[in-house]
């Protein structure tokens, strides 16, 4: 029991990774056979060239997914874990918790996340974003209360996002293939490499020094997912469109273009 301890708090990253792989080969068939009947998988299950005129120049299909046919399968994967435990959890955390609090939760994760940003802007040698990332991180980690209260944004200084994926592309590294990702949802090649080296780095850091603190580190994980679930106001096919996959693909494909050319 102590060395299953230890692995959880010292490996994170590798568990999550096999939870994934795992998670994926166990329980996607029976969601795959168990939603054949349900409606709200249908728009992902065909691809558009079953809609629409292959000649059609209306479909936008310039993203590179040679992985396509597994990806959709993540993709409904994915929309029937949101579903069926996402957001039933999500919706437990809203019941229980005023609006205040949540926006302290999201703060503080917030900016524990801004050392990323911090390093990445770094990296990018941009001055402009290291200086002000570098004063939110002082003064909402002080008087912000460990970034319970963003003050600095009450003071003009707002948020920057910067991740390792975007430094990569900064230095002209494509995106590579687009990837689904199980539970973590769209990427690609190139920023799934960078999350997952920001991940090992920080467990590798440890800057909240969990050590062997098994109990410590599961809570701040845990929150950490419900948290990240409750920022994103995404909700699978709640556009109605039978291109909803494409158009997921696409949307990611251009956001990160702009964040990285921003």
């Amino acid at each position: 029991m102590r060395i299953f301890s230890t692995i959880i708090v010292k490996y994170p990253v590798a568990l999550l990774l096999a939870f994934m792989l795992f998670s994926s080969a166990i329980f996607f068939p029976w969601f795959q056979h168990h939603a054949v009947a349900d409606e709200i998988l249908d728009p992902v299950k065909r691809p558009a060239s079953l809609y629409t005129n292959p000649d059609n120049p209306n479909v936008i299909k310039d993203v590179s997914d040679p992985f396509e046919a597994i990806n959709r399968r993540m993709y409904m994967f994915n929309a029937m874990l949101d579903k069926l435990v996402y957001l039933p959890v999500l919706r437990t955390y809203q019941m229980i918790l005023p609006d205040p609090i949540e926006i302290c939760i999201s703060n503080f994760y917030n900016n524990v996340g801004e050392i990323y940003t911090l390093a990445n802007s770094i990296f990018q040698l941009n001055r402009k974003k290291s200086v002000e990332t570098t004063y939110r991180i002082a003064i909402n980690s002080t008087i912000g209360v460990f970034g319970l209260f963003d003050v600095a944004a009450l003071n003009g200084v707002t948020r920057h996002d910067e991740d390792l994926g975007q430094t990569l592309g900064f230095y002209g590294v494509g995106p590579g293939p687009y990837l689904m990702l199980p539970i973590l949802g769209p990427s690609n090649l190139r920023d799934a490499l960078g999350g997952g080296t920001e991940s090992l780095a920080f467990n590798i850091l440890d800057p909240f020094n969990f050590g062997d603190n098994t109990e410590e580190s599961i809570i701040y994980s845990s929150m950490q997912v419900v948290d990240s679930r409750n920022q994103v106001f995404f909700r699978y096919y709640m556009t109605g469109s039978p291109f909803e996959y494409e158009m997921v693909r696409m949307l990611y494909d251009r956001s990160r273009v702009v964040e990285i050319d921003k």
